[in-house]
């Protein structure tokens, strides 16, 4: 019986994790180890995840969708006012119609009006930080007690891994999931045989705006309100998260939802690391840059290698 072989390619989100974790683990004489950074890292990596579950269904499809980071803003500030003079339940409806409008409105302008889902939620995180600018005009909102609350571990963590299964089963199991993935692999051919192309592709991005929102909110519970700063560069990170972990640009099957988990604890374990380290603010965003740069190439590599080598076993067995 021939054992399967293993693509490293896929292995190497995990192989980069484990890799850092022993380089930090060995610079900071295990101080990045301990109990409560590690925890640290956890709470920072929550609403990175979350917002990546969302954007995952762009991303697969080789769209790309760049409003998390005002998306966020918005969202939370507007949670933050919901829920001080409205109550916890408004909160959540507050956020959540933010992201399904910013979803659909993306959307329509991609599909309707053939705008590239770059271009169009470049446009649409200059018009959301904007909004936010002119809603605070400078000001902090503080968030209500019910949801400073969230930011406890025995909320947050019960959310993330209901979310993720959540999530997880839509993108993995449904048909939905399944054509977001195909229309990343060939959008013409799932044209060809009458998949509604473009619903699917709002669909996608109303979820990818929703998970943004909901993010929000467990951002103004982290810092215990909203001001016009936050969630800037926010949607980098989360990018960052999944191309770190070899999601493809391109989008199709290579998308897997452990991938940009994997992603987010990388992310933040390269930057508390890099902290440890006594590194400056530009030191870290270079260094992101490029071990970023590394991977992609070598994951590309390695993709190609294994592309090659199936490729050559299929022509000695014809």
């Amino acid at each position: 019986m021939m054992k399967k072989k293993i693509n490293i390619a896929n292995m190497m989100p995990v192989i980069i994790l484990a890799a850092l974790f022993v380089v930090f683990a060995v610079i900071t004489r295990g101080e990045i180890l301990k109990k409560s950074n590690l925890m640290a890292i956890i709470n920072q990596s929550v609403a990175t995840i979350i917002a990546g579950l969302g954007m995952m269904f762009v991303i697969s499809m080789g769209g790309t969708d760049i409003t998390a980071g005002s998306l966020v803003a918005l969202a939370g500030t507007l949670a933050a006012m919901a829920g001080s003079s409205l109550g916890f339940g408004f909160a959540w409806l507050a956020a959540v119609a933010v992201g399904i409008a910013s979803g659909l409105f993306l959307g329509i302008v991609n599909t309707k009006f053939k705008v590239s889902s770059f271009m169009a939620s470049l446009a649409m995180l200059m018009a959301l930080r904007a909004l936010v600018n002119w809603i605070l005009n400078a000001r902090v909102v503080m968030a209500s007690k019910a949801i400073r609350a969230l930011d406890g571990f025995e909320y947050k963590i019960p959310i993330l891994i209901v979310l993720i299964l959540i999530i997880g089963y839509i993108f993995k199991y449904t048909p939905f999931g399944y054509y977001c993935r195909a229309i990343g692999e060939n959008e013409n051919a799932m044209k060809f045989i009458g998949i509604k192309v473009n619903k699917i592709k709002i669909f996608a991005f109303i979820i990818s705006g929703v998970m943004a929102s909901i993010a929000g909110i467990f951002a103004v519970a982290r810092v215990g309100g909203a001001s016009n700063t936050m969630g800037a560069s926010f949607e980098m990170r989360v990018m960052m998260a999944m191309f770190i972990a070899a999601v493809p640009v391109s989008g199709g099957s290579g998308t897997k939802i452990y991938k940009l988990i994997i992603g987010a604890f990388t992310i933040l374990l390269l930057e508390s690391g890099l902290t440890f380290c006594g590194a400056s603010g530009a030191v870290t965003q270079g260094i992101r840059g490029l071990v970023l740069i590394g991977v992609v190439y070598l994951t590309q590599v390695l993709k190609d290698s294994s592309e090659s080598g199936r490729l050559s076993r299929t022509k000695v067995r014809e």
